[in-house]
């Protein structure tokens, strides 16, 4: 679990939100009323989630401003994409949203720590005709 701020993206209404961190889901989300509340616009087209027990749910997209406080005080923050599920079950913050705050789970002190940002591929040049 982390506390987190969302808010939208112009910087205006936030809220603290107690999220569970999942980095086996994609995108992060939050009850779609919430969202709402806090003036984030669905901008995106609708996704299909497959849950872990197989089913599919279709939810509409955004972005939000997200913020984490880490352990030393650091605050990241960044827009990220989210999901507008239709209740609390699905809130999360997920892969994506850790990706884009060069943030890693530590499973031994159950925090969320800042990483150096990877690129990972091949370290040459390509040349271009």
């Amino acid at each position: 679990m982390a506390e987190i701020h969302i808010g939208n993206i112009t910087g205006g209404d936030t809220r603290p939100v107690i999220a569970l961190v999942d980095t086996g889901a994609t995108e992060s989300a939050f009850p779609a009323d919430l969202l709402e509340q806090l003036h984030i616009p669905a901008t995106e087209r609708p996704m299909d989630y497959v849950l872990a027990d197989g089913t599919t749910l279709r939810c509409s997209r955004g972005l939000a401003r997200i913020s984490i406080t880490v352990r030393s005080g650091e605050t990241l923050s960044s827009i990220c994409p989210v999901a507008f599920w239709p209740d609390e079950s699905g809130q999360c913050v997920g892969a994506t949203t850790l990706q884009i705050l060069t943030l890693a789970v530590d499973p031994v002190n159950e925090e969320l720590v800042p990483v150096s940002a990877l690129r990972r591929g091949w370290p040459g040049d390509i040349p271009v005709q």
